[in-house]
């Protein structure tokens, strides 16, 4: 047996048929782990599967539970070959090459399953999406090793999912979503004026069989035509969901939103499965999470939610990346260092219209980016005479800088993390933008509704810093002026359209960037073993 194995493995059987987006090849784990046993076969004997063998083909059938695919793992293929080996009273010996294929086609499900449970099915860094968390490590060699030497085959299995509470309430939610659609999912509502209380006809009762499928009505009486405070109370509900205005008045976004077939929430469900897979095991005791797509910013501390605020991220074409980092300081009334893309694309156009543009908006012009530079007159410059934009290799000869005051986009404060995007959450004077329910206007950084009082709880317990203190040096002259954290707080830049709240719903959002339709795609280029 053992040189079968060994015969097999030198015949380069790859994971996958063809190259997959992620790249993943599970060939050089396969070789490693045989070579450590000494190429003795794993999961078969002299008298066909091992109990261990019958044990992982029984933790694979529960791969939809995390959403999986569970023909990704060549189910058909292990059953045929178990069958194959597994002996019968007086019949013919298994052949050897049969056994060596069936240990080595379980040997790569154990892994392909592992990996795909613990660090997703694809490499985010491989896909078109600004995603730079640090990925999960995990020795999945010494993890089938150890499971096999135990016996706890199935045990090593579940251990490898996220061990955030949050990615189980997802599988939860799946399971409730599937279940919703296996009883036939529901109808959409049809096309037509806004629905509101007191109405009543046609489109209100399939408003009500939608709003009943999903749990939000009692079954009884979902075929009533009446519009009533029942159906407003349940509709206002699934706006929360859904992120839009919770007002009980079905326009036509609530009713796009309300038509989304139930066999998408699913598969978001799933996506935001794996996204979750794509995180470290620890986020910190304390931390700050934004969730792009749902325009929220929220404080944890130990674990808790502690605040939430609602934030403006980036426009669809500046976008704001995914990343983690470590706010370290904040800095007081602070000056805006204008980026060079904003300088070519929206200020040197006003410029040209209106010559006192940079005096409404405080902006000074200096000859360099440096400490020692000295200001320039923009009068004394000829702007047009600038052939410069943003795919320019040449850089921009000017520094643009905009004093504190109400028309700086910063506001009062800065959250520091340094990163390589100059990506930062900050106040802002725009106040207005929280109100709209989508909130992707900025040019990649983090606008924070309630920057005032995020500000008071990462100083609190700092010597001067009370939130009067902090609300006087808003209101003085003090500019630029950095408060170091007693502690660096994390900050994790994430991308969820579907999750459990603190309060056991779920919640789905649009799509704003495309990124659950890149991943879908790039799952759809996978192949079974």
């Amino acid at each position: 047996m053992r040189g079968e194995i060994k015969r097999q493995l030198g015949q380069g059987f790859r994971l996958f048929r063809r190259p997959t987006v992620d790249a993943d090849d599970l060939q050089p784990l396969v070789r490693r782990f045989y070579r450590g046993r000494g190429f003795r076969p794993a999961w078969t004997s002299g008298r066909g599967p091992t109990a261990d063998a019958r044990l992982l083909r029984r933790a694979l059938d529960q791969a939809p539970r995390e959403g999986l695919d569970p023909s990704t793992y060549a189910l058909g293929r292990i059953d045929s070959l178990m069958k194959r080996a597994t002996p019968r009273f007086l019949g013919p010996r298994t052949p050897t090459r049969s056994l060596a294929a069936l240990d080595l086609l379980l040997t790569r499900a154990f892994l392909g399953f592992a990996a795909h449970l613990s660090t997703g099915q694809v490499d985010p860094r491989a896909l078109p999406a600004d995603w730079h968390v640090r990925r999960r490590r995990v020795n999945l060699v010494a993890i089938l090793s150890d499971s096999l030497h135990a016996h706890h085959v199935p045990e090593a299995l579940a251990a490898m999912p996220p061990r955030d509470p949050r990615y189980a309430a997802l599988g939860g939610a799946l399971e409730r979503y599937r279940a919703i659609a296996a009883a036939g999912g529901w109808s959409p509502i049809p096309p037509g004026p806004t629905l509101r209380r007191g109405q009543h006809g046609p489109r209100v009762v399939a408003l009500r069989a939608r709003l009943a499928r999903a749990g939000d009505l009692p079954p009884q009486g979902s075929r009533s035509a009446v519009f009533d405070g029942e159906t407003e109370a349940a509709l206002r509900r699934v706006q929360e969901r859904l992120g839009l205005t919770p007002d009980g008045v079905a326009k036509a976004q609530d009713l796009a939103a309300l038509n989304v077939p139930v066999e998408r929430r699913v598969r978001q469900i799933e996506l935001n499965m794996e996204r979750w897979r794509w995180v470290p095991d620890s986020l910190g005791d304390s931390y700050l999470m934004v969730n792009i797509p749902a325009f929220a910013l929220e404080l944890y501390e130990q674990g808790k939610p502690a605040l939430t605020s609602r934030v403006v991220v980036g426009k669809q074409f500046s976008p704001t990346p995914m990343f983690s980092d470590r706010i370290t300081y904040l800095v007081i009334n602070p000056s805006w260092y204008l980026p060079a893309s904003i300088i070519a694309r929206e200020v040197l156009p006003a410029m040209m219209q209106d010559r006192s543009y940079l005096k409404h908006t405080g902006i000074r012009v200096f000859d360099s980016p440096h400490p020692d530079a000295r200001e320039v007159d923009p009068a004394k410059v000829n702007w047009s005479s600038l052939d410069w934009d943003t795919s320019s290799t040449q850089p921009f000869p000017y520094s643009f800088r905009q004093e504190p005051g109400p028309q700086n986009p910063v506001g009062h404060v800065k959250f520091m993390c340094p990163n390589q995007f100059d990506v930062y959450l900050h106040d802002t004077p725009a106040g207005h933008l929280f109100s709209q329910s989508e909130r992707d206007f900025s040019h990649g950084c983090v606008r924070v509704e309630h920057a005032v009082e995020l500000a008071e709880r990462l100083l609190e317990g700092v010597p001067g810093w009370s939130r009067a203190e902090l609300l006087a040096a808003f209101a003085s002259s003090m500019r630029d002026s950095a408060v170091r954290l007693p502690q660096p707080m994390p900050v994790h830049l994430f991308y969820w359209t579907a999750w459990v709240d603190d309060r056991g719903r779920v919640q789905f959002r649009d799509d704003v960037y495309g990124l659950d339709r890149v991943l879908e795609e790039a799952l759809g280029h996978r192949r079974p073993l």
